[in-house]
């Protein structure tokens, strides 16, 4: 029993990179309808910034803003260049963001190379401090748990107490009618995409000192990603938090007690179930016509 609370509190840890993974994604997808299938390399991007800034004598605190403005600038030129175009095609987006993801891989590997890169994290956050159990709970894991609170908070006060939030909302709800009340919904949808993009950018760099930067390194944090949307319910924060809560404590607890391949497939099979009894998932709501 000892041992499985220990693992439920390294769980915090799991769930907050999680929130951070996916509030991005659940935000591109609730407002614009964009499927994006570049979000794992997007995550990567954010990973090789941090990089940068660490070879460059940063740490993670600088390089988790100078992420977010560069993948922020990425999703502003793929939005511009290529999304603006075929908003109204969703399949078409799906295979226009599949295909930059897999640009930006090649492009990734041209500049860095195949070999792996090891950020470290920032020295104030070494070591840790004793809970129950015998394994002390890291300094930085911690720190993962106190950022994906803080980015949950600033996205709430953005998307509901500012003009901006208004209108996303609106655009959410009802983007017709959102259009003919005067609100530019294009221009919302550029922001709304760079928004998104940059708290990917965010969790790149917060992964890199606890995973290798590699250019495969986003794709399993997208497939969860996308797994706490449907589980949770597009487009709404509250279903990121539930979303990523369940799956995140559920993938380290059944991990420790059996394996991590039993692991993922009973949270896999738990997913199914729960999307056939909430086919909206557990916060989806329903579109105004």
């Amino acid at each position: 029993m000892e041992s499985i609370i220990t693992q439920f509190l390294n769980g915090f840890s799991v769930v907050a990179i999680l929130m951070i993974a996916a509030v991005g994604l659940a935000i591109i997808f609730g407002v614009a309808g964009v499927i994006n299938m570049a979000h794992g390399e997007f995550i990567m991007v954010g990973a090789y910034t941090a990089a940068v800034v660490g070879q460059l004598g940063g740490n993670t605190f600088i390089a988790i803003p100078v992420a977010f403005l560069v993948v922020a600038l990425l999703g502003l030129i793929v939005e511009r260049s290529i999304i603006q175009w075929i908003y109204e095609r969703p399949l078409e987006t799906l295979l226009a963001t599949w295909g930059v993801g897999i640009i930006l891989q090649v492009v990734v590997k041209l500049i860095f190379g195949p070999e792996l890169y090891y950020v470290g994290a920032p020295k104030i956050l070494d070591g840790g401090f004793r809970t129950i159990g015998l394994l002390p709970f890291p300094w930085y894991r911690l720190f993962l748990i106190i950022l994906a609170i803080v980015i949950m908070i600033v996205t709430y006060l953005i998307l509901f107490k500012t003009d901006l939030g208004l209108k996303v909302r609106a655009v959410r709800r009802n983007r017709t009618m959102a259009g003919c009340l005067g609100i530019d919904t294009a221009k919302v949808d550029m922001i709304i995409f760079a928004f998104g993009s940059g708290l990917a950018g965010i969790a790149g760099a917060v992964l890199a000192p606890i995973k290798s930067v590699s250019t495969t390194m986003g794709f399993p944090y997208a497939v969860d990603s996308f797994m706490v949307l449907v589980l949770g319910g597009v487009g709404s924060l509250w279903g990121v938090v539930a979303g990523s809560g369940l799956i995140g404590e559920a993938e380290t607890i059944l991990s420790f007690i059996y394996n991590s391949v039993i692991g993922k497939l009973l949270v896999f099979i738990f997913i199914v179930i729960a999307i056939r009894v909430f086919p909206k998932g557990l916060f989806g709501y329903h579109e105004r016509t």
